[in-house]
């Protein structure tokens, strides 16, 4: 990988976690991750993989967030083709995880206004 794609890289890492703090979350980019082989944000239970490319290869990329995420974090590649928006990618099973999570505390959410 050239220096002007990790450049690249890395300016979009630094834009997700200003999207994700905007939205109240606590994120950082994982500086670490050439070395220790994680992902490029991790927030809570989640960690993202963050590709700006041209092309997308969402399958090579998602395996890659696999393999990086192991038992311990949910998988999510967070990307954007050239002149395109962001996109999430994730397994349906997570994302159904996700919205059974939702809607239990939106549940949680009704009670205490009762």
């Amino acid at each position: 990988m050239g220096s002007s794609q990790r450049t690249k890289g890395a300016a979009y890492e630094r834009e997700i976690v200003q999207i994700l703090r905007a939205a109240g979350y606590e994120a950082a980019r994982n500086l670490e991750q050439t070395r220790s082989g994680g992902g490029d944000i991790i927030v809570g239970r989640y960690l993202f993989e963050c590709k700006r490319r041209a092309k997308l290869s969402v399958y090579e990329w998602f395996e890659q967030a696999e393999r990086a995420a192991g038992d311990r974090h949910v998988p999510v590649v967070v990307t954007r083709a050239d002149q395109k928006y962001n996109l999430v990618v994730m397994s349906f099973s997570d994302f159904l995880d996700l919205c059974k999570e939702a809607q239990n505390v939106e549940d949680l959410s009704k009670k205490d206004r009762k």
